[in-house]
């Protein structure tokens, strides 16, 4: 498998961080990594940046890198059950 930082599980919202609105990035599987940016693209771009830069130095190092968790790996059973106790007319499928 080709190496893509964009497999990995990223996500990029608006926090409040001292009474400023920021963008924070954030990997999942790599939770030291975060980045604090005042619009969205910057953030993409750093976090995936941080997410090269990691790669780089593992193969330099010859350090054996995470692989992006499979969508198989995720656990949606607590979501589900949570979904139904607050309202039994919704139907989810997460197969």
């Amino acid at each position: 498998m080709n190496f893509d930082p964009e497999s990995y599980s990223i996500t990029i919202r608006k926090e409040e961080i001292d009474d400023v609105i920021l963008y924070v990035g954030r990997v999942t599987e790599f939770p030291n990594i975060s980045v604090y940016e005042e619009d969205f693209e910057t953030a993409r771009k750093l976090i995936i940046d941080a997410i090269q830069t990691l790669k780089k130095m593992a193969d330099e190092t010859h350090t054996d890198f995470p692989r992006p968790y499979l969508e198989s790996q995720v656990n949606f059973v607590n979501v589900h059950h949570r979904l139904y106790k607050a309202d039994s007319s919704l139907k989810c499928n997460f197969e």
